[in-house]
């Protein structure tokens, strides 16, 4: 493999495409919640200026192209809530910008060399949990998961019980790159949408509840657009989904935190070690009582005012964790690891029965639901062979 060297100039420059967002709409940085209970009266209040101008993508040191990286080095891929520290070592990726535009092809890359490789659970062997005591289940319909443990929305929706509901909790589809509350999604992230939304068409009623960004609600009115329902739907906004239920400080001061412990990759980084080891209790909530809390106070309290199948549209920052807690950890959203992050659309399904016992399945509204950063890099600076093995730390 062929050496790669940027000059500071050229990575600074790389950086300045990456950081796209206009920190002039940016909202005012304030804490996140300490409580489960307390919700912001307004989404400007949820989120700090960077996590708004923060855009998806990757920066690969150029010794973990070549294969002898000691770590990856993730950059903040939240469209909600992290920063993103540069780092003059590292080769950020041109690809960056245009990673929020990436073609399907590239988004895949990772599962596309195993997407062949599928294999097929019950779906209530994923995870679950209860409101009260654990009630026993029956075996439910086998739906596959592909490579990177993911099934499709579809496949799930077509896989309910007449006695359960569903809510898929979902990242947004792809948006600009000029972040902000009012980001709005690319074409082809209304292409998205509306595929996502063809795939589950039915005479039957969807409840859709979003964050309130703008590009939250027209992912869930491009869902309903492409169900073919006659008429745009009545959005809910919850304010517990936009993106700071894990955090127990402000978006910018994660960033720092993980800077300061040399996580070079941020938020990112920080949040994808806390998701699958844990840790970090000045920063972040345990994973796992936080989501059952999540559960709980966000999901069944207010499941009664919701139809039995609703559309939850958020964004990665919430949704990536989520999805890690469902899948007890099988799922391969590993940034730290591999520079793989949640993808658009792809997120949880969370399915409860009549006796709120809760069951997870991961799931796909694209091709993937991950995306794959060291991939894209590769493609784009024309770099063969296969990804390098990351150690663990």
């Amino acid at each position: 493999m062929r050496n790669i060297t940027l000059s500071l100039a050229a990575i600074a420059s790389l950086a300045t495409v990456i950081s796209c967002g206009d920190s002039s709409k940016s909202p005012t940085a304030v804490k996140a919640n300490e409580s489960a209970n307390s919700s912001p009266s307004d989404p400007n209040d949820t989120l700090s200026s960077s996590s708004i101008r923060t855009s998806t993508g990757a920066i690969f040191s150029s010794s973990a192209i070549q294969g002898s990286s000691s770590a990856a080095i993730p950059h903040s891929a939240s469209s909600s809530s992290s920063a993103t520290i540069a780092d003059s070592s590292a080769i950020t990726s041109s690809a960056h910008s245009t990673s929020e535009k990436v073609s399907s092809a590239k988004q895949t890359s990772s599962s596309s060399a195993h997407s062949s490789t599928h294999h097929r659970i019950s779906s209530s062997s994923i995870s679950s949990s209860s409101a009260q005591a654990p009630q026993p289940q029956s075996s439910a319909t086998s739906i596959p998961l592909d490579a990177d443990g993911f099934a499709t929305v579809a496949d799930v929706y077509h896989s309910l019980r007449e006695n359960e509901k569903a809510v898929f909790m979902i990242r947004h589809s792809e948006r600009e790159d000029n972040v902000a509350i009012e980001t709005e999604l690319t074409a082809k992230g209304v292409k998205m949408a509306q595929d996502l939304g063809a795939t589950l068409k039915n005479d039957e009623e969807f409840s859709y509840i979003t964050s309130g960004f703008v590009r939250t609600n027209e992912t869930a009115n491009n869902i309903s657009k492409g169900r073919g329902e006659a008429k745009l739907p009545k959005l809910i906004t919850n304010y517990d989904i936009t993106g700071n239920w894990f955090l127990k400080i402000s978006a910018d001061s994660l960033a720092q935190y993980g800077t300061s412990l040399g996580m070079k990759g941020g938020s990112v980084e920080l949040m994808a070690h806390w998701a699958y080891d844990g840790g970090y209790p000045n920063a972040l909530y345990e994973l796992s009582p936080r989501a059952e809390e999540f559960m709980q106070k966000v999901i069944l309290k207010n499941l009664p005012k919701w139809k039995r199948v609703s559309i939850m549209v958020s964004h990665d920052i919430l949704v990536m964790p989520l999805t890690v807690f469902g899948s007890k950890g099988k799922v391969a959203l590993k940034y730290h690891e591999d520079y793989h992050w949640i993808n658009y659309i792809a997120g949880l399904a969370i399915i409860i029965d009549e006796q709120n016992n809760l069951r997870y399945i991961p799931v796909k509204g694209a091709e993937s639901g991950v995306i794959d950063y060291l991939a894209i890099y590769r493609e784009e600076h024309g770099i063969g062979g296969k990804n390098p093995t990351f150690p663990k730390k």
